[in-house]
């Protein structure tokens, strides 16, 4: 009987053991992850019918935790005025991407923020974008779950 329970106990710190240095080796080994624009996955959500997609690059910006995602804005479309919880960080990846602040679209209040801007809109403060002339994409990150309130229908 003790050297069945010797040979159990053996095996029991053998696999854990075993289970520690695969645990150790793979949070010591890490590895470049890089996505070419090709390999970037757009997809719609349900949330979007007006032809803008969305691609999550890193974490899942509706869970929250750190993530980046990109927003593909069709040339013509708008976004109606909305808010969000949080500040909205905001790089201008592609196009000139055109935002206004207020509680309606005016499109007389649209400043053009060209390829390379960077925005942040602080959380509440109501705005609308559109993408005028030709698509746009924008590049958002964040620390916790992204929500939109849409002040307009």
């Amino acid at each position: 009987m003790k050297k069945i329970l010797l040979a159990v106990i053996a095996i029991v710190i053998a696999l854990s053991a075993i289970t520690l240095a695969m645990t150790w080796a793979g949070k010591t080994q890490k590895e470049v992850v890089g996505l070419t624009p090709e390999q970037v996955r757009w997809f719609t959500p349900p949330y979007y019918n007006d032809g803008r997609q969305r691609a999550q690059l890193f974490g899942d910006s509706s869970k929250g935790g750190a993530w980046v995602d990109r927003v593909k804005i069709p040339s013509g479309k708008r976004v109606l005025a909305h808010t969000h919880p949080q500040d909205e960080l905001v790089t201008v990846i592609e196009g000139t991407w055109y935002l206004g602040t207020g509680e309606r679209f005016d499109s007389a209040k649209l400043k053009g923020y060209p390829a390379g801007s960077f925005i942040v809109i602080p959380a509440g403060v109501p705005h609308f974008v559109a993408a005028k002339e030709g698509s746009v994409i924008v590049q958002l990150s964040g620390s916790e779950v992204f929500r939109t309130d849409y002040l307009e229908r």
